[in-house]
């Protein structure tokens, strides 16, 4: 039997193991339906902690998982008889206020940031739910409401730190490592563990957001005039529609963000707003921070599983209008549903220099279902299936790679679209034998390796 007294000694933080108090709560992930058992969770204190693990991990022959604290939806935090690098005590934050620039660990989560960032006015962006990782959401891309108007969360990261697959302290930005520099923004954990981030920052304080909801009985009606209005509306409306329960029955509910002038977003958003009654309407003025912090990708208090697939829709036509009509109404709990955001702007209409792949006007769409009654498993994945099926026979190839699970390589590629084959080059480079693997992976080119996520 391994020890891990020699790890032990060599790092400031804390090694839990199975039997240990505190490590079934650490090694379950937000998603209940993931149920791993690594053989130790190393939290980390520090840079040179996770250099050290990385060395003992490979000594030992030991695959590792990274987890900074967030949700890990599809389950890559942790992984079975082996190392969860944990980061999630790794939260130090400095702002540097007049060049708009804030520097993280990566245990910081979006609320954190959020709180201190909007101190000053101003902004990372970064989706509505407070308790996810900041780092993995936004090396994968990291989307919300301000990203039609100011770029995906990568777009905005400026220098990173990370610890290479030989446990070397790599430096990346435009200067320094421009390839790995590249590869990051977008292109998740395959590179290496990333143990500090550093964000422009962007002014925004006050919104113009709420819900507009209506009985499911109109939803054909309401998604069809929401595809006729967003065809022009400006980059700084932001639009999520979504199928959610509430007592009795299920409603259409469409979220808005407008972060421009308040009296445009007034104008803009009268038609919207005007052309059916809606159930209720609590669209308002608000601090931005307000906004953030009413976010939550939970339908309640407890432990939760949860499986989702996901898409791109370019339109709702009436034969994605019919498929959402007949899913939508029904479901195998309560908790399931359908959630679109419509994607539009330049930040998503055009290639940028980076290894974010999923620039697409038109819907993020993602079908979800959520259970605490294990009874619910199997009927919640096949609801889920089936509609996702449906709907992907009018949907691109494209999606994005945060709303993967536990899917196929081809489904890690479309997520990449024609920034796959330079990824897989650079992670030849930077990780030649797959040492990160347990992530939505991105096989070495020249890889004969293949790794069971």
């Amino acid at each position: 039997m391994i020890s891990f007294q020699q790890l032990a000694g060599s790092i400031n933080g804390e090694i839990v193991m199975p039997g240990d108090a505190g490590y079934d709560a650490l090694r379950r992930v937000w998603n209940h339906d993931i149920d791993l058992k690594p053989a130790a969770i190393v939290l980390c204190k520090s840079a040179d902690d996770v250099a050290s693990t990385i060395q003992f991990a490979h000594k030992n022959d030991f695959p590792v998982a990274v987890r900074s604290g967030g949700h890990s939806f599809a389950g890559h935090g942790v992984c079975d008889n082996g190392i969860v690098v944990n980061l999630s005590n790794m939260r130090r934050l400095q702002i540097d206020v007049p060049a708009r620039l804030v520097t993280i660990e990566p245990g910081v989560r979006a609320g954190e940031l959020d709180q201190v960032a909007q101190a000053f006015g101003l902004a990372v962006p970064l989706g509505s739910c407070p308790t996810v990782g900041v780092a993995g959401f936004a090396l994968s891309g990291g989307n919300g409401s301000l990203t039609t108007k100011f770029g995906f969360a990568c777009d905005s990261l400026v220098r990173a730190r990370v610890i290479s697959a030989d446990a070397d302290i790599i430096t990346a930005d435009q200067d320094h490592n421009p390839d790995l520099f590249w590869a990051l923004r977008g292109g998740g954990g395959n590179f290496g563990i990333v143990t500090s981030l550093e964000f422009r920052l962007h002014h925004v304080e006050n919104v113009l957001s709420g819900h507009l909801t209506y009985p499911i009985s109109r939803i054909k009606e309401i998604l069809h005039f929401l595809d006729e209005y967003v065809q022009s509306i400006p980059d700084e409306l932001y639009i999520i529609a979504t199928v959610m329960p509430r007592p009795g029955e299920r409603m259409i509910d469409i979220g808005v963000v407008w972060s421009g002038n308040p009296e445009e977003g007034e104008m803009i958003l009268s038609p919207l707003r005007s052309f059916a009654q809606p159930t209720e309407d609590s669209i308002r003025a608000k601090r931005y921070l307000e906004e953030q912090q009413s976010g939550s990708d939970s339908p309640g208090d407890g432990d939760w599983a949860s499986y989702r697939r996901a898409g791109h829709l370019p339109r709702l036509t009436a034969e994605v209008l019919d498929v959402i009509g007949d899913f939508a109404r029904g479901g195998p709990t309560e908790n399931c549903g359908l959630s679109m955001i419509y994607w539009h702007g330049r930040w998503c209409a055009r290639d940028y220099d980076n290894a974010f792949g999923f620039r697409r006007v038109g819907y993020e769409y993602w079908v979800h279902s959520y259970w605490q009654d294990p009874n619910k498993r199997e009927k919640s994945y096949r609801w889920v299936d089936d509609f996702h099926a449906l709907l992907q026979a009018h949907a691109s190839s494209a999606v994005y790679v945060n709303d993967l699970g536990r899917e196929s390589a081809e489904r890690v590629r479309n997520a990449y679209g024609s920034k796959y084959e330079r990824l897989a080059q650079i992670k030849a480079k930077y990780d030649p034998d797959n040492f990160f693997h347990i992530n939505q992976n991105i096989e070495p080119e020249g890889s004969t390796r293949s790794d069971s996520l």
